[in-house]
């Protein structure tokens, strides 16, 4: 019985030890993380300009008319203003509760569905780029309906 474990202590351990080795070797590492890996998207960003689809375009352009669009692409409306003098700079850590949704009106994600609200330090790259620019410079309790491009 000893004999045994200790075989299969060195066996996992030696499997441990083989992970360790891929990984801080990277020999598994993609070698363009930061690139989608769909071609069609790839070719999207690769664009000067990225442009909405038409569609899309059209769709946005009818049922966000009162949009404010930012150069980045972002477009936001501001449905409740908020209150106090304080507002969310870079650094700042926010409390939000959100719905995320398609275009389409289908709900892909929710702070309801998570049973708490979502924190993150605005400014700082732990959410996508269209929440950084767009919590900062919100006050406490405002609320906006962001419309995010994909790039």
């Amino acid at each position: 019985m000893p004999v045994r474990s200790s075989f299969v202590l060195i066996l996992l351990g030696v499997a441990l030890l083989t992970i360790a080795i891929v990984v801080r070797s990277g020999l598994l590492a993609r070698k363009d993380p930061g690139e989608p890996i769909n071609s069609a998207m790839r070719y999207a960003l690769s664009q000067e300009t990225p442009q909405l689809s038409t569609e899309d375009s059209l769709f946005v352009d009818k049922h966000f008319s009162t949009a404010s669009l930012r150069k980045s692409g972002l477009r936001f409306i501001t449905h409740d203003p908020g209150h106090g003098d304080l507002i969310a700079t870079q650094g700042d850590t926010l409390s939000v509760n959100y719905v995320g949704k398609l275009l389409n009106g289908t709900v892909f994600d929710s702070t309801s569905a998570h049973g708490a609200p979502f924190e993150f330090r605005v400014g700082e790259g732990q959410v996508i780029k269209g929440w950084d620019e767009a919590f900062i410079g919100m006050k406490r309790g405002e609320r906006r309906t962001l419309i995010l491009p994909y790039w």
